[in-house]
Order: structure tokens, then C-alpha cells, then sequence
């Protein structure tokens, strides 16, 4: 329960007053809670979402659905994909792009994958119809901090420093297979609640697991051969990544599948 809790404090700016000491064995067993660390980052956005959409439409719903997802997590992983962004897209040396991604100023290419997460989440979630929109508020952060979790066990941390890196690169594939069982044990309910049919919801399931881990281990493949592995900032990139694919698969599954 205490690595649950840190990585509550860690991943979110819920304020919780307990004092835990960050140690690699609490963060490592942190990791196979992550999906449930995104469930209560998701709540405040389905809150806000359930009080404006009926009222207010859909597009002010996912409007302000996305700025609670955002203040929930302090823009943290914002900032990760807009630093990666800034990085990987300088195109010059491995050192060079690591230097770039550790730069608090943002670039260019930073301010435009900012802005691109944001209107593409917005967009995605005003389109999907019905209960879904509801259900993508809270599967999506479910789903990104479970990607989080297969990018960490697929590749090594690309910086050679104590702390944060030693503790990513004892999380492995134990880690990753437990945060998608319990992912599981979130999904399936939400698919029930919001309508899913019987017979259907391991399919949709799957729909929403697999493509955003099959992306999420490819991202690291590609960190790998441009970095040497993975940053604390491409770790944020990936729970972006993923949402944002989520979001796609359940506006896909809504509209032509349900």
C-alpha cells in the first residue's frame, strides 16, 4: 500500500500528507499500480465531464474533461512529450538530443507536440458518442500509465545516473504484466458499466490493451537506436502517446463496433 501511495504522490498533485521514503524498492513495486494511480487521475475529468456534457454539450465536456486531465497531473507529462519532442526531432547527436531534452526551454518542435496532444485529445474525445466519451475519460489514463510500464520494461534508461534510472531499470517485465492484469481487472468493469454487451467486452478489451502496449514497446525499440534507451521525459511521451491512441480506439469502437 505504501508504493501505491507513492506513486500517487509522484505521478499526481493529489495531496496526500504522508511522508514516504522514494527507495527503488517502493518504486519498483509502485509500477503494477499504475493503472489504478490513472484511474484517480482520470476521475476528476469524468466528474467534470458528467456535470457539463448534458448540460453544456459535448464539446465544452471534453474541453474541460482535458484541462482536469492536464491539472491532475500538473502538466508533468505534457512536459515529457514536449521535451522528447524537442530532442528527437533536433536531429543530432545521441548526446546532444539528451542535452536538449534536460533544457527547460522549450523549442519549436516542443510547442508544437504540446499543442498537438491537446487539440487531438480534444477533438477525439468531442467525437466519441454516447457513454463513451464518459468511458474514454476514465479508460484512457487507465491505459496510458499501463504503456508506461511495458516502455520501462522494454528498454534501459539512457542516462548513466543514480536514482530515478536505477530504479526504472530494475522494472521488467513482472512489473508490466501485473499493471496489465490489474489495467484488466479496471477495464472490464468500466466496459460493463458503460454498456459494453456480454460477449463483446474481452473483445473491446483487448481493442483498447493491445495497440496502445504494441505501440508503446515500439516507441522503445525507437528510443533505443536514437537514445541508447529511455528518459523520465520519454516516459511522459509514452502515457501521451498512448492516451492519445486510446482515444482513437474507443471513438473507432463506439462509432462502428457497439
Amino acid at each position: 500500500m505504501r508504493s501505491l501511495v507513492l506513486m500517487i504522490q509522484f505521478m499526481t498533485r493529489y495531496p496526500i500528507p504522508i511522508e514516504i521514503e522514494f527507495t527503488a524498492d517502493h518504486f519498483v513495486r509502485g509500477m503494477k499500480w499504475m493503472p489504478l494511480v490513472g484511474l484517480l487521475a482520470g476521475l476528476p475529468g469524468a466528474l467534470a465531464f458528467a456535470l457539463t456534457d448534458p448540460f453544456l454539450g459535448r464539446e465544452v465536456a471534453a474541453l474541460f474533461s482535458v484541462i482536469m486531465l492536464i491539472t491532475v497531473t500538473g502538466g508533468l507529462h505534457l512536459d515529457g512529450i514536449a521535451d522528447t519532442a524537442d530532442g528527437l526531432f533536433s536531429y543530432r547527436s545521441r548526446e546532444r538530443m539528451l542535452e536538449i531534452m534536460r533544457d527547460s526551454t522549450l523549442g519549436a518542435n516542443g510547442v508544437i507536440a504540446l499543442v498537438l496532444t491537446i487539440l487531438l485529445k480534444f477533438t477525439l474525445l468531442a467525437q466519441i458518442p454516447g457513454q463513451g466519451g464518459l468511458l474514454a475519460v476514465l479508460a484512457t489514463p487507465v491505459l496510458g500509465r499501463t504503456a508506461l510500464t511495458w516502455l520501462s520494461a522494454s528498454a534501459r534508461y539512457a542516462r548513466e545516473v543514480r536514482g530515478i534510472g536505477d530504479y526504472v531499470n530494475q522494472t521488467g517485465l513482472p512489473q508490466a504484466l501485473g499493471a496489465t492484469a490489474i489495467s484488466l481487472g479496471l477495464i472490464l468493469p468500466l466496459l460493463v458499466i458503460f454498456g459494453v454487451r456480454g460477449a463483446l467486452v474481452p473483445v473491446v478489451a483487448m481493442l483498447l490493451l493491445l495497440p496502445s502496449i504494441a505501440v508503446t514497446t515500439l516507441f522503445a525499440v525507437y528510443l533505443k537506436k536514437r537514445l541508447g534507451g529511455i528518459t523520465g521525459d520519454t516516459i511522459g511521451a509514452s502515457i501521451e502517446l498512448s492516451e492519445i491512441l486510446s482515444f482513437f480506439v474507443i471513438l473507432i469502437v463506439w462509432k462502428y463496433l457497439l
